[in-house]
């Protein structure tokens, strides 16, 4: 069985890879809350949806949703917009 919060780490450096490969980072808020979806691992999603639903977000961070195929991420979801993730081609 998959341990959701290794998992979560791992696709979190997958994740910061691939922005800075298709320098991407300037689409993010200044302060966000990153809440990473694979979604064909639903019990990993699920889990993550969960944590994210329960933490404490005093400060009213915005959201942004890191959407994942087959290890590795697609789309980004913040608010009012989707960004497509894709490395730059060499």
């Amino acid at each position: 069985m998959v341990n959701p919060a290794e998992r979560l780490a791992e696709l979190d450096g997958v994740l910061m890879q691939y922005l800075l490969e298709a320098d991407l980072l300037r689409e993010l808020p200044p302060t966000y809350r990153l809440v990473l979806l694979p979604l064909d691992e639903p019990e990993v999603a699920a889990q993550a949806l969960a944590w994210a639903m329960e933490a404490p977000n005093p400060e009213g961070w915005p959201s942004v949703y890191a959407l994942f195929l087959q290890g590795r991420p697609i789309r980004l979801l913040l608010l009012g917009k989707e960004v497509e993730v894709a490395p730059r081609a060499a």
